[in-house]
């Protein structure tokens, strides 16, 4: 007699993948649906942070990273629209921290595997286009797999189906940002020369580029731009090209290199979910929500929300069931973990949509190595984001010497 489904998950990116692990090898019925066939690209500026590590860490996976041969990031340069540069390293406990950068085919594929090594019953081509109710609660999903269709129940149902997440829209829960409404394209290049370790961030007056070295001469870039200045009527090549032109560092470095991949687009770059929780579901990674990230913490949003899902679903479904209150208390844990970063991420768009003010705060920096310090912290996700809310940090760039 097959045994009942313990936990559905939708979706097989970071979070997807790296709860289903969890579940499965809390000794759960785990089964996980991805729309797509790995190996598959995925938009995305490529980079694992630091803090990312010592998660991949607990889930066994990190020497399995290591051995794809990743591009080590150990800092982050940052070009204010004046020109000024800084660069900072991110900070360790008595040695430069790192984090990694590879293509999200190679890393979404590292982790799928594992789940199915894990033992979670992996399908991969099935589309998720409806949830199936009882009660009042979720009590599984209705997927398509080439013209046919098929149920799949579970005492609780995961949505970790992206930004664009049928769990979270089919519930209602799904809002775009009302007025963060910016758009990515990226695309891979091979260099002619060497791209260091440090990942680039290069500030314009409308907009961003981010530049990610992947090893070998392999570099991703992204340009992100406000979605009404986007010219939809230009083929995305154009588009592309024209884009690079508020940008001349970029555009000179790219004199020689070739791309290696098709341009890929993003956007909008920011949605978020009413609830994450309720009776019967969660939702863990861009589906419960999703805010213009900067500074790379997607896939640490993915996997620590992952570890905070997988703790409370192993709890509910030991001490009572999934009911609204018991997989509640995620909610409550996904708020402490991830508002204040959130908060630090809007802060930050604030400042890039002012020029002038990017460039004095640039200025500052430079003659701020304890600042420095906690910013790459905070952005590499190892240290506390609260750091950087704190009025003090911001009134000692106001200063024309660093306070004591």
């Amino acid at each position: 007699m097959r045994q009942p489904t313990d936990v559905l998950v939708v979706g097989g990116g970071p979070a997807g993948s790296a709860v289903a692990i969890l579940l499965a090898r809390a000794g759960l019925k785990v089964c996980l649906l991805e729309k797509s066939h790995f190996p598959r690209e995925k938009p995305c500026g490529e980079y694992v942070s630091p803090g990312c590590l010592s998660i991949l860490d607990r889930l066994g996976l990190l020497s399995a990273l290591e051995a794809l041969d990743p591009q080590p990031i150990r800092g982050m340069r940052i070009v204010a629209p004046g020109g000024t540069v800084l660069t900072g390293v991110y900070p360790g406990n008595g040695t430069v921290s790192h984090g990694y950068s590879l293509p999200r085919y190679r890393f979404d594929a590292l982790l799928f595997d594992a789940a199915r090594k894990a033992g979670v019953e992996c399908h991969e081509g099935w589309r998720v286009f409806d949830l199936i109710r009882e009660g009042g609660g979720v009590a599984g999903v209705v997927a398509d797999s080439e013209g046919r269709s098929r149920s799949f129940t579970a005492s609780v149902t995961i949505g970790a189906d992206g930004r664009n997440s049928v769990v979270a829209r089919r519930l209602k829960l799904f809002a775009w940002h009302r007025t963060h409404r910016k758009v990515a394209l990226l695309r891979r290049f091979q260099m002619p020369v060497d791209v260091g370790d440090v990942g680039e961030v290069y500030l314009g007056t409308t907009g961003y580029s981010i530049l990610n070295p992947q090893g070998r001469g392999v570099l991703n870039i992204g340009v992100v731009v406000d979605q009404q200045d986007l010219p939809l009527h230009q083929a995305w090549e154009r588009v592309l090209c024209d884009l690079f032109v508020a940008y001349p560092r970029v555009r000179g470095m790219l004199e020689g290199a070739h791309p290696l991949n098709a341009i890929r687009v993003l956007g909008p770059l920011a949605c978020r979910a009413t609830r994450v929780a309720g009776d019967g579901f969660l939702l863990v990674g861009d589906a419960a929500g999703y805010y213009d990230p900067m500074t790379g913490e997607g896939v640490y949003q993915a996997l620590r929300g992952a570890e905070l899902a997988a703790k409370t679903v192993a709890e509910a479904l030991s001490n009572g069931g999934p009911t609204a209150g018991g997989l509640g208390r995620y909610a409550v844990c996904y708020r402490r973990e991830f508002a204040s970063k959130d908060r630090v991420c809007q802060l930050l768009q604030q400042i890039v949509c002012r020029p002038r003010l990017c460039d004095l705060l640039v200025r500052r920096l430079n003659d701020r190595p304890i600042q420095v310090e906690e910013l790459l912290g905070v952005v590499g996700d190892l240290l506390p984001a609260e750091r950087l809310l704190r009025p003090r940090f911001w009134t000692s760039l106001f200063w024309k010497r660093p306070l004591p």
